[in-house]
């Protein structure tokens, strides 16, 4: 039996990238760019209004004390450019966005000037280049304006979108296969249930987790208790998926046929049991590219194991940078580890303030009961030995799907 820190760096050490591919643009959100991506053009495009007014030369604005009048001589639309030179004395209206017409270099906002017929007089005195949006000011041509590694959120479609990018290199999403085990097992749909008979619902908690942390699910069966069936199912999920999820039958009984159906099929065994609770028979193995995770049969467990270790690799194999969101609380009531696995406490965060955190330990911590898993943010490490008291300061790891 392993560490949860041993069990991390040997899962850690064998991902790899799930490979890259060219996407649409609008197929392109929550997906990681494969290499940088540069602007084709500055921006602003040109310089333009910063609000809808009237574009004037500075130096015929810039008096204290008495109204300046100006002649309007034209308009300047987002779209329909002013094409003449504005000369001192004139102003031509302007929208926000709209080019700024030539001979001008500064914006009196609407509100600023009192307009009759075509004159407008303004009692205040005027910047030289406010509201004005320069050419290039956000950024040049060329400058990288999405980096690798970044995940792609809807301001990034339409930065992409801004610069006329129809399609992005991303990281490919990983493929996986879900497989639950045990003759117990019965669909989703079953009528009606035997003394003994449960129905398959961690395979179905395993795909809505697989999809959140960004992956596919591309295969998915739940097998009885025989060797040579589970043999079979899993060589047909190795085919299909680049990650291989068994829940169920990698603890000890005499069902539990996982592990050596996988030695049996050619995966090399990494690791088995991990000194931790929930989630003590988790199983690791590979062959190939192909990595199998065996998550064990109770709910709780089959679901921390995956939140603590198969949707950082997943993500890692996105191309994404994967770091843990945290949130700094204070426990309502004393925990203690006497034993020598480590315990991840689960816990729901009470939020008194965003400076002011309680973490409150779910009284009910069986790894059958999957309501907790439904109460709960996230979790805290508790090592072996340890020991936290009422109201000191701990740091919550929030579940992927509550961060």
């Amino acid at each position: 039996m392993i560490s949860v820190k041993e069990a991390l760096s040997i899962i850690t050490a064998h991902v790899t990238p799930a490979g890259v591919e060219s996407v649409p643009l609008l197929e392109a959100m929550d997906r990681v760019p494969a290499e940088d991506v540069r602007a084709a053009e500055p921006s602003p495009r040109f310089t333009n209004s910063a609000m809808d007014g009237f574009a004037v030369r500075w130096e015929t604005a810039a008096w204290e004390g008495s109204e300046v009048k100006f002649l309007l001589t034209g308009e300047s639309r987002a779209g329909d450019p002013f094409e003449g030179v504005v000369k001192p004395g004139e102003a031509v209206r302007i929208s926000t966005g709209a080019v700024l017409p030539k001979g001008t270099d500064a914006v009196i906002p609407i509100e600023d000037a009192k307009e009759s017929g075509h004159e407008i007089r303004v009692g205040r005195s005027v910047r030289k280049f406010q509201h004005v949006r320069f050419k290039g000011e956000e950024f040049k041509a060329g400058e990288i304006i999405l980096k690798r590694g970044d995940v792609i959120t809807p301001a990034a479609i339409g930065l992409l979108a801004s610069q006329g990018i129809t399609s992005v290199a991303v990281f490919r999403r990983p493929s996986v296969s879900i497989v639950g085990t045990g003759t117990e097992l019965m669909p989703l749909k079953a009528p009606d249930l035997k003394p003994g008979q449960i129905r398959d619902s961690n395979s179905l908690m395993l795909c809505a987790a697989v999809t959140r942390s960004g992956a596919q699910v591309v295969y998915r069966k739940s097998v009885g208790d025989e060797l040579d069936d589970v043999e079979r199912i899993l060589q047909q999920a190795a085919g299909a998926g680049q990650i291989i999820l068994f829940s169920g039958g990698v603890s000890v009984g005499p069902h539990d046929l996982v592990r050596q159906a996988a030695e049996a099929c050619g995966f090399e065994t990494l690791f088995w049991k991990v000194r931790q609770k929930p989630g003590k028979p988790l199983f690791f193995a590979k062959k190939q590219n192909k990595l199998l995770f065996g998550l064990p049969g109770n709910p709780v467990s089959s679901l921390s194991c995956y939140a603590y270790y198969v949707h950082p690799v997943l993500r890692k194999m996105m191309g994404a940078e994967f770091e843990w969101q945290i949130v700094k609380a204070k426990l309502s009531r004393e925990m203690k580890n006497p034993g020598d696995r480590a315990i991840f406490v689960r816990v729901a965060v009470r939020r008194n303030s965003p400076k002011d955190s309680i973490a409150d330990p779910l009284t009910k911590q069986g790894s059958h009961r999957l309501t907790s898993m439904v109460q709960a943010d996230g979790f805290i490490l508790l090592e072996p030995g340890e020991r936290l008291s009422k109201g000191c300061n701990v740091d919550v790891y929030l579940y992927p799907w509550r961060a």
